[in-house]
């Protein structure tokens, strides 16, 4: 996947969610995009699969899969790439289940519309096992499940047909810790095991670099820093490294940890400065005039003045 240059507008409002942003996902790779909220992730994730969400419009950019902008396609043609070739899961995914039909119904409906007349079971037990959930809830309608055992199921929905390419947001934010670790290491496995690409969106710092081969970090709509997650200690952007700092480790003394000060603000125009400005502990007059090119330093990217003279820009 390769989105360009996106850029996603309120419907009727000066008010933009996404501004220029542009990444890739690799055959094979998982890439987290991490950010507070209200920082363009949920919008970035349903543009992905070419459904901006209610009351957002395209401005510019486009989205390809497999090599075909996903935003232009027919939708009749969307509809048959969905949960076989590439899956969302959505933030509130519990709320996405039918609810007057059993998870059973709900699996082999959308395992028979992509494969066929089927055995839906023999694919569906060894994930319901990988994701802790018992057999017993196939016969269980969705308002008999937990939050949790929902948003599993929800994940096991878009896992069912072995996509290529699985876009999921905030896929542990309902989940217990426990859980957490157990659809971590799932979702490290099929990407392992069947090359299934991951991309994902989330708050959570660790998760971000611990499951990713590559971290994009967005903040007020746009792509502030890229990197390998293997370089997280190496982090160049301010508000990249403010949320590094501001989550626990084992050893810190009480309190140590600090989170960044004030809020982040909606994109009510073509960014005319840094958006980070305001926050940021190591703003210069240049920050508040003019806003700061994305250039590649090493082997990521970075949008800020203090690395900007002399660096390629970067795409």
């Amino acid at each position: 996947m390769r989105i360009e240059h996106l850029t996603l507008k309120v419907s009727g409002r000066s008010l933009y969610p996404l501004w220029d942003v542009s990444l890739r996902v690799e055959d094979n790779e998982v890439v987290a995009v991490l950010g507070e909220s209200g920082g363009g992730k949920t919008s970035l994730a349903w543009a992905a699969v070419g459904r901006p969400l209610p009351g957002q419009e395209v401005v510019a950019g486009k989205v390809y899969f497999k090599g075909r902008d996903i935003l232009n396609m027919p939708p009749a043609e969307r509809r048959r790439i969905y949960f076989k070739e590439l899956s969302l899961v959505p933030q509130n995914a519990p709320d996405t289940l039918h609810p007057t039909q059993t998870v059973a119904r709900t699996l082999w409906e959308i395992y028979t519309a992509k494969n066929g007349k089927g055995e839906a079971r023999e694919a569906v037990l060894p994930l319901l096992e990988e994701l802790g959930l018992p057999e017993e809830v196939l016969r269980k309608y969705p308002h008999q499940l937990s939050g949790g055992q929902k948003q599993r199921v929800a994940l096991l929905l878009a896992l069912l047909n072995r996509p290529q390419l699985v876009v999921l947001d905030e896929p542990t934010s309902a989940l217990d810790v426990l859980t957490q670790k157990k659809v971590k290491d799932l979702l490290g496995k099929i990407n392992r095991e069947h090359g299934t690409g991951i991309l994902f969106f989330t708050h959570d710092v660790s998760l971000a670099f611990s499951l990713a081969r590559r971290v994009v970090v967005l903040y007020g709509g746009q792509v502030v820093e890229e990197l390998p997650a293997f370089k997280r200690e190496s982090a160049l952007h301010p508000y990249t490294r403010g949320l590094l700092a501001s989550g626990p480790r084992i050893g810190d003394p009480p309190l140590s940890r600090r989170g960044i000060p004030g809020y982040a603000l909606p994109l009510l125009a073509p960014p005319q400065a840094c958006s980070f400005a305001a926050r940021c502990p190591q703003a210069r007059d240049v920050c508040r005039k003019e806003a700061p090119p994305l250039v590649k330093v090493g082997e990521g990217q970075v949008r800020c003045f203090a690395y900007a003279a002399g660096a390629q820009r970067g795409g």
